[in-house]
């Protein structure tokens, strides 16, 4: 049966309608690990996906239930005086991030083929400044998943003013006529961000940013979502009930913190994470946890750590649906990290049979939630002239690695300075354009930017970036490193990045 979207009975008006009509839970039951069926015919699945597909159907029902282990539950019912924008009255919204898993490559049908359940949401990133992203909005929603954007401003809060862009991107927004979850300048109390140096002016931009969505956009739900720690400086963050829909929080299960050995952190709950939030906000407003992951296999370490995941999840998970009947979305950030060149953790569930066997496992309960709910009749107004959009170029987000670097998966999980700006077998042939990532923590005295074992410059400032003249170096491969000297008196050296210059 193929999907119908947005279809809406003659006689019905006060009804709820979702993004996805047409496909049951049991049909999703009946996906094949071989192959995916279209009304015509079957298509083979990619090699690696069947795989993992298969491996994760292999295990059984009763096995399943055991790698999970999980007990039957009632869903409690949240009693909230109201219920928020999107906010479902039981049960937990599932979504994910999958623009750059290797796996599927931002395929929502190949996802969730390989999950075996529908999701109800997926995200990505779009930096302030930026058109709206339609092109990957109407990807989302004609696979029946509600949108949510990162909306980030990484070049600082000053540029956020009440300005015609905000106001056209609102508007790009609101013509959708979807709900959209709009989590604005996350993970502020970190000290990775450079909007999150000032409490004041963020509470101040933030309220701007949910005033012109109220005005412009009422299909907007405003997400804020602090980093899981530190939990010391999230209060002076909060922008106050009449600006926040619903209140988020990124949680990451890492094996060692940093990449390094010497810091592990497998007693570290990540239910534990969660219950500073939930305890002082869910009583008012719906829980989103905007991202999670747990490690799959940890570079500082050396080692897979699959079973740490599992371990991981299950419990997450399993204390979403049992002990926090306020958490109403839950969000996977799919993505493996060290094959992207970006950090030292796998966080992608895809990346071993046994973790999509549990993944599937957890999400099968009811308690998780496939489809977000709305009306679309009370979006039906005109909306304002004006628009950020390109026709003829549509935007589809940014996760490109730029704007993931300034995220926590990224900047609190390196153990030492990380080359940017080009990758393992690029081909270039303009100037080079690099920056070197620090750990948190580490202060650069000197930064020496070395090309084939030579250094070519030299940086002694805090504004981390070179560009070096192509014109330097002749056709052929070649290979770039950075050395940061620091005021302690250390000196760290980064990998070896290999190009080639044509």
């Amino acid at each position: 049966m193929e999907n119908a979207y947005f279809s809406i009975p003659k006689k019905s008006s006060n009804v709820c309608y979702s993004l996805l009509t047409g496909t049951s839970q049991a049909q999703n039951s009946l996906i094949s690990a071989r192959f995916r069926h279209t009304p015509h015919h079957f298509v083979l699945m990619p090699t690696r996906r069947e795989f993992l597909t298969a491996s994760a159907s292999l295990l059984g029902a009763s096995q399943l239930a055991r790698a999970a282990a999980l007990a039957p539950a009632s869903v409690p019912n949240a009693s909230p005086s109201k219920l928020a924008l999107f906010e479902p009255s039981k049960g937990c919204y599932i979504g994910a991030f999958i623009e750059r898993d290797s796996h599927v490559m931002g395929s929502i049908s190949a996802f969730e083929e390989m999950t075996a359940k529908k999701h109800a949401s997926y995200f990505t990133y779009v930096g302030y400044g930026r058109p709206f992203p339609l092109g990957w909005v109407r990807k989302v929603t004609r696979g029946g998943g509600a949108p949510h954007l990162a909306f980030e401003p990484n070049d600082g809060l000053d540029v956020v003013t009440d300005s015609a862009y905000l106001r056209n991107w609102a508007r790009d927004a609101a013509r959708t006529k979807v709900p959209i979850f709009l989590r604005w300048a996350s993970e502020m109390n970190g000290p990775w961000t450079k909007y999150g140096k000032f409490p004041e002016q963020y509470r101040a931009k933030f309220a701007l940013v949910s005033k012109i969505m109220k005005e412009e956009a009422p299909n907007v739900a405003m997400v804020w979502t602090p980093f899981a720690k530190p939990t010391t400086n999230i209060t002076s963050y909060y922008p106050g009930d009449d600006w926040v829909d619903w209140v988020g929080m990124n949680i990451y299960s890492v094996f060692v913190h940093d990449g390094d050995r010497n810091r592990p952190s497998a007693d570290e709950d990540p239910v534990e994470f969660l219950r500073f939030i939930y305890d002082n906000y869910a009583a008012r407003k719906p829980v989103h946890i905007s991202e999670f992951a747990a490690t799959v296999e940890c570079k500082g370490t050396g080692e897979q750590t699959v079973d740490f995941a599992i371990a991981k999840t299950k419990r997450f998970y399993g204390a979403l649906r049992d002990d926090f009947p306020r958490v109403k979305s839950v969000n996977w950030f799919c993505l493996n990290t060290i094959g992207a060149g970006l950090a030292n953790n796998d966080y992608s569930l895809l990346s071993n049979g046994q973790m999509l066997a549990t993944y599937r496992q957890l999400i099968s309960d009811d308690h998780f939630l496939s489809q977000v709910y709305f009306n679309p009749n009370q979006w039906a107004g005109p909306v304002k002239a004006g628009t950020t959009v390109d026709p003829s170029a549509l935007s589809y987000g940014d996760s490109s690695d730029d704007m993931l670097l300034d995220s926590a998966a990224v900047a609190t999980t390196i153990d030492r300075p990380f080359l940017r700006g080009i990758k393992n077998g690029d081909i270039l042939s303009d100037d080079l354009q690099l920056r070197v990532q620090l750990p948190q923590g580490i202060e650069a005295t000197g930064v020496f930017w070395k090309v084939d074992g030579v250094t070519v410059a030299l940086t002694n400032t805090r504004d981390l970036r070179r560009t070096i003249p192509r014109a330097r170096f002749l056709e052929g491969p070649h290979r770039a490193s950075v050395t940061v000297l620091t005021s302690g008196g250390l000196k760290f050296d980064s990998d070896e990045v290999k190009f080639t210059i044509r």
